[in-house]
């Protein structure tokens, strides 16, 4: 009895790392989706309306989403006086990306700070890479999630054997 327990343990544990996986797969593909929604709001705010960056930030922060702790973050920090580069560095630093899309996003700081063209330059080039990040993700969801789950449960289904 006590090691059809055990064992029922080790499977919810390898369940449980599986579905912890997949969660913090699906965040990271909620996170790009966001971001790419605010930056193309942020490029027609500038093209359409000219507001200025600042308050186009505040409002990528007010739509909600997983992307508005870091428009948020980067709002505060531009209100406190800090230098718009290294608030937009810090806040890209504690996202949940890969290093492209981060290094992506880092690029943005400069391009930001010239004028409309280069802005909205900059802002489109960041968002076709996220784009086509997310689109990479989508196509390699499948796989991933297989390969996944043969991993965790190939592993509690050794450690079981192995106890056993």
């Amino acid at each position: 009895m006590t090691k059809l327990l055990g064992s029922l343990c080790v499977f919810a544990a390898g369940g449980m790392v599986w579905y912890l996986r997949r969660k913090e797969q699906r965040s990271r593909r909620t996170l790009l989706a966001d971001l790419i929604a605010a930056l193309d709001g942020v490029e027609t705010g500038i093209r359409l309306t000219r507001t200025p960056l600042p308050r186009l930030l505040v409002q990528a922060a007010e739509r909600g989403g997983a992307a508005a702790a870091f428009f948020k973050r980067v709002s505060r920090g531009l209100t406190a006086g800090e230098r718009p580069t290294a608030v937009w560095r810090r806040a890209a630093v504690e996202l949940p990306l890969s290093d492209p899309e981060r290094n992506a996003l880092l690029t943005l700081a400069e391009a930001a700070q010239g004028d409309e063209e280069s802005a909205c330059k900059g802002i489109s080039l960041v968002r076709k890479t996220l784009e086509e990040s997310l689109r990479q993700m989508e196509k390699q969801r499948m796989e991933e999630d297989r390969r996944s789950a043969a991993l965790c449960f190939s592993a509690a289904a050794l450690t079981v054997i192995l106890l056993i």
